[in-house]
């Protein structure tokens, strides 16, 4: 069975590994501004668990996959946030698609949402709400004696 948080670590693994990525954390939304004004690293990462639905066979996890820069004062660097972040999100959409880890399967189309001074003054980026369709079970995961 892989649950929500081998889910969330698997894909902070990723990011951990992603050569543009700062920084990468998962929490609540409400957590996001103490985690990404802890210190001053950016581009960051930061995973929000939206939902969770069973099948007989599969756990789907919808999550927020949040992607923030700072943007310079005069804002000329606006675009190149824009541009970065929703492909540093891209890159794990296209990793769980097309790689041979067959661990988690990408359930629909993601979708993006550009953010401008949306939850951290002076930074945009993206979120990218993405559903993921995982193992539910087998029998050595059930915790009996």
């Amino acid at each position: 069975m892989i649950s929500l948080q081998s889910t969330i670590n698997k894909i902070e693994a990723f990011y951990n590994s992603h050569l543009q990525v700062k920084k990468v954390g998962s929490d609540f939304k409400e957590q996001m501004t103490n985690f990404a004004t802890k210190d001053e690293k950016y581009p960051i990462v930061f995973i929000v668990p939206v939902s969770v639905s069973n099948t007989e066979n599969t756990n789907i996890f919808t999550l927020d996959i949040y992607c923030f820069d700072i943007i310079q004062k005069d804002r000329a660097n606006i675009i190149t946030i824009l541009s970065d972040t929703h492909q540093i999100l891209m890159d794990l959409y296209n990793y769980f698609t097309f790689s041979n880890d067959l661990s988690m399967d990408v359930s629909g189309i993601p979708s993006f949402t550009a953010l401008n001074n949306d939850l951290l003054d002076y930074a945009a980026g993206y979120v990218m709400t993405i559903t993921l369709e995982v193992d539910n079970w087998t029998d050595c995961d059930v915790p009996l004696q």
